[in-house]
């Protein structure tokens, strides 16, 4: 007997998404201070973000 289970991996992948738009807002604002870091002391440096 199979039971189809569906909302729990929706609720998963709703979840994850989340964590990974978190993720995400948090490197992006990682990324800007050390540019404004970078910026205030005279260093000029390319900083990549990976995906």
């Amino acid at each position: 007997m199979l039971k189809k289970i569906v909302s729990p991996s929706c609720n998963v992948c709703d979840s994850v998404e989340f964590i990974l738009r978190g993720a995400r807002k948090r490197r992006n604002m990682a990324i800007t201070s050390a540019k404004s870091i970078n910026a205030d002391a005279g260093i000029k440096t390319g900083l990549a973000a990976v995906k």
